[in-house]
């Protein structure tokens, strides 16, 4: 597989109107909020970093990263993560959530990482463990827990 060149983006005046019109497949809505609802939830939870994904020039997903370690368990956690519909089995998740992890780690200092998905989106799972995420054995609400990086 071709190497992707992945780099993320504020999400700013510029750029917002075309993120919130990324949107997963069909079958996959029900598994994420919509990027709308992220970027406003990140206007009043101001250690949340909305980006917009981009392969090059082209805007491909939606990421959203606690900027500090979460209280209750000192981890960095991804609270949003898609990509469109139009990028997906191309290689673009892997890449972008690949270059999320080392943006934590390289500019955020994060040596645990957290992330959660639905029971259901079984696509998602199996990207964060190709990644190295692992079972906590937690959850948050349905959705279970994985986690890269410090011990579990």
């Amino acid at each position: 597989m071709e190497q992707k060149n992945i780099s993320l983006v504020d999400v700013t005046v510029d750029n917002w109107k075309n993120c919130i019109q990324l949107s997963p497949k069909e079958e996959q809505r029900n598994f994420v909020a919509s990027n709308l609802y992220s970027i406003a939830q990140s206007k009043v939870e101001p250690n949340l970093k909305p980006c917009a994904i981009y392969a090059e020039d082209t805007m491909t997903g939606f990421v959203m990263f606690d900027t500090v370690p979460y209280p209750d368990d000192g981890c960095h956690w991804i609270m949003r993560f898609m990509i469109d519909a139009a990028y997906q089995g191309q290689g673009y998740g892997t890449a972008a959530l690949q270059t999320v992890i080392d943006t934590l780690k390289q500019d955020y200092k994060a040596t645990a990482i957290r992330i959660s998905y639905v029971p259901d989106n079984t696509v998602a799972r199996e990207l964060y463990v190709k990644l190295g995420f692992r079972d906590t054995g937690e959850k948050d609400g349905e959705e279970i827990i994985l986690q890269l990086g410090a011990q579990i």
